[in-house]
């Protein structure tokens, strides 16, 4: 009798995976490229106010559970919702529409659409699609993200604005990593070794590098960051200027695990 409910759990197991195999156009994934994919994440970074559930469709179909302001799903980061992987969806290369909305309660049914766009991937990249701002001035950018593995001794950043009406200097401790980032633009990547400790920090463009930032990471002033090694960041500047604590929709500064 044992033997026969081990035999069928088998059986089981192997058809779920047979059938994974053969659909294999949407699944949460570990990092790794497979089967000459798409990796694809959403960050979610609009910053409403009532800060309302979110899901996420793509083609139609719910893929995120609901999620709240400044969550990139799958996954998470520093400073954001959401877990400390760097987690991706796998779709087939083409054309997706990706739609967010909140859902009727208790239901993935669309109550209030909030944004829909299309997004055209290719094989074996990463991608993630940044969204901000709200309402009828809601935008994304699309980026692609590292897939190689840092070498050991560093771990390397990307770093895009997603403040709108701003254009934004980022600094690690004295050092100014990255200029005049205009709203909707990115750096290159960018290393820093590892073990290095400092505070993030973003000023307005052109501030003096002692002048009191829009926001740190770590929030708090006497704390400071160890870079891990090799792995991969997306940080980027959300919300908006000139509201403070705590109001969540102020400036911050969060990063997104690539890696």
């Amino acid at each position: 009798m044992m033997r026969n409910i081990f035999l069928a759990f088998v059986l089981l197991v192997a058809g779920v995976l047979v059938y994974s195999c053969k659909k294999n156009t949407l699944s949460v994934a570990p990092f790794d490229l497979i089967n000459g994919q798409s990796l694809f994440k959403v960050n979610y970074a609009s910053p409403y106010l009532k800060n309302p559930g979110v899901q996420i469709k793509i083609d139609g179909n719910r893929v995120s559970n609901n999620i709240t302001y400044a969550t990139p799903f799958p996954g998470g980061g520093l400073n954001t919702d959401g877990s400390n992987n760097p987690d991706y969806l796998n779709l087939s290369p083409g054309a997706h529409t990706v739609a967010l909305s909140i859902p009727k309660f208790g239901t993935g049914e669309d109550s209030v659409q909030l944004y829909s766009t299309s997004v055209e991937l290719k094989g074996n990249i990463a991608y993630t699609l940044h969204v901000t701002d709200t309402s009828t001035n809601t935008q994304s950018l699309l980026l692609t993200d590292p897939t190689a593995l840092p070498d050991s001794g560093i771990s390397v950043f990307r770093f895009v604005n997603l403040v709108p009406n701003s254009a934004i200097d980022l600094y690690f401790g004295p050092n100014k990593l990255a200029s005049n980032i205009a709203y909707q633009a990115s750096t290159d990547t960018f290393s820093i070794p590892s073990a290095s400790a400092y505070q993030f920090a973003i000023r307005l463009a052109g501030a003096a590098p002692t002048s009191t930032a829009l926001a740190t990471y770590p929030i708090t002033g006497t704390t400071t960051y160890s870079i891990p090694n090799q792995r991969a960041f997306t940080a980027y500047a959300r919300g908006y200027l000139g509201l403070v604590s705590p109001d969540i929709r102020r400036a911050m500064l969060s990063f997104v695990y690539n890696k």
